[in-house]
């Protein structure tokens, strides 16, 4: 195998480690702001591929129009979702919110189907008549793209989660929801904002992973390997997901150019029960120490 086909692997592998990254993202930042793990995250992320290709295709705007309107969008949805069906769960057990959740991503995902059938679409994007060469190497700008985003976002929340109130007070009401209300902090607003930001990120990764793969309602089944780049990472710890998500990445693409499709398939998994054996709590997570 030569340089170059190695150098394009990597930007391969980084593009779609950033996908699952961002996917993780999402995951982690809702748990980290409602304590909900959101198991119809991967639905809300096919639900912006399906809204990009609405405004691209049937309203015909241009890209970047596209690219903020599936944003808002899909932060409105979120904070729908979170008021009308996931708030008044919120004193229920966590198994019910468990379910809750999935069944929001079958009815998303249903509703999906019957509004676009099974077929398999996609849009345009700047990238597609571009062309990036260094050296002998060919990269696809769109893969650059991909990985630019993944960076730009644990970069704002990281920021986000450290320096703005919001963030600490979304942390606050993650920890101890009563202990937040006695300091003042306006809980059911925390939860709406939380869910208007994951949502965003998840129609991220489906604007990004869009042109790659194409727009179909199966996309959702994404939110697998977000999970595994979150857990590899410690669930609570941004950098980590990062880095979770790009070692799936890479080890995806040159084991499957190395060993074939069905590598590929199990790598996530195998990687996982691996590093949990090792450490339990990720690659960057620790265990939380409780009072009793």
């Amino acid at each position: 195998m030569t340089t170059s086909i190695v150098l394009q692997l990597i930007v391969a592998g980084l593009s779609s480690g950033s996908i699952y990254a961002l996917v993780g993202l999402g995951l982690m930042l809702a748990f980290k702001g409602t304590g909900i793990v959101n198991f119809a995250h991967g639905e809300l992320v096919a639900l912006g591929a399906y809204a990009a290709l609405f405004f691209s295709v049937v309203l015909k705007l241009p890209y970047w129009q596209v690219f903020i309107l599936t944003l808002i969008f899909c932060g409105v949805v979120g904070v729908l979702l979170e008021r009308t069906l996931i708030r008044p769960l919120m004193r229920a057990p966590s198994f019910t919110i468990v379910v809750a959740t999935l069944a929001i991503g079958l009815m998303i995902k249903n509703v999906l189907r019957l509004s676009w059938q099974e077929s398999v679409s996609t849009f345009a994007t700047p990238f597609d008549e571009l062309s990036l060469r260094v050296g002998e190497i060919s990269i696809n700008p769109h893969y650059v793209w991909i990985i630019s985003c993944s960076f730009a976002i644990m970069g704002l929340l990281a920021l986000f989660f450290r320096k703005n109130l919001t963030g600490k007070a979304m942390q606050a009401v993650s920890q101890n929801t009563t202990a937040a209300r006695l300091m003042g902090i306006r809980v059911s607003r925390i939860f709406s904002l939380t869910f208007a930001v994951s949502s965003a990120i998840a129609a991220l990764a489906g604007i990004l992973m869009a042109p790659v793969v194409g727009v179909e309602a199966e996309m959702g089944s994404v939110i697998l390997k977000g999970f595994v780049a979150a857990i590899l990472g410690g669930f609570n710890s941004l950098p980590g997901c990062v880095v979770g998500g790009l070692t799936l990445g890479l080890l995806e693409t040159f084991g499957g150019a190395y060993f074939g499709g069905t590598f590929k398939a199990v790598t996530a998994f195998v990687l996982l029960m691996f590093v949990l054996l090792v450490r339990p709590h990720g690659i960057f997570g620790r265990a939380e120490a409780r009072r009793v």
